[in-house]
């Protein structure tokens, strides 16, 4: 049976300059093919892969805002949610401070079983998570870009985008959401550690 110093003899006994012969290289070939025949390769786990889309079907909250949606992952590991959401009508309760700017989207029926794979990741019901979106609104012919403030997360409502904004200072003249759209990604990775208060 080959073994790695086997194989490594037989290259160690290439000889520079040439002077090798077809018999001598095909046998060092075949010693190294030996050798890692012989080499188990580790077991592999089963992984199970997910991806679950709205293809051309987007779904609407209430306000008939729409949400087109790609979530893939790996079960228990990662779940990666790619979107475009498109806000046409705002609520008519929201703030100048940012509140009541929350938006659900239902999954779609084929969808549901979106839930097992959430729940293993991302805690549900709970916006933990905060961060940074672009969005794009019209100012007449012109688009505008800007970075918004969100948390995206999921309860068995379906998807939830909160663009309430709970840090701001006092007498703050945020502007509440305006109509737009924005298109990004985001993975959620969620480890067992204490996200608590400080």
């Amino acid at each position: 049976m080959a073994t790695r110093q086997t194989a490594e003899a037989k290259i160690a006994a290439i000889q520079d300059k040439g002077n090798n012969t077809a018999q001598e290289v095909r046998d060092v070939l075949t010693e190294i093919l030996n050798y890692t025949e012989n080499v188990p390769f580790p077991a592999t786990e089963k992984v199970d892969f997910f991806h679950l889309w709205t293809d051309k079907n987007p779904v609407f909250d209430n306000l008939q805002n729409t949400l087109y949606y790609s979530i893939k992952g790996i079960k228990g590991q990662y779940i990666n949610f790619t979107f475009r959401i498109e806000i046409r009508k705002t609520n008519t309760n929201a703030t100048n401070n940012m509140s009541n700017n929350v938006f659900v989207f239902p999954f779609q029926q084929q969808d549901l079983k979106m839930l097992e794979y959430l729940k293993e990741i991302a805690m549900l019901n709970s916006p933990n998570v905060k961060f940074f979106i672009p969005f794009t609104i019209s100012t007449g012919e012109t688009l505008v870009d800007y970075p918004l403030s969100t948390s995206i997360f999921f309860s068995e409502k379906g998807i939830i985008f909160d663009f309430n904004n709970t840090y701001y200072p006092k007498n703050s003249v945020e502007l509440g959401i305006a109509t737009g759209f924005s298109v990004s990604s985001v993975t959620f990775h969620y480890p067992n550690f204490y996200l608590g208060k400080v």
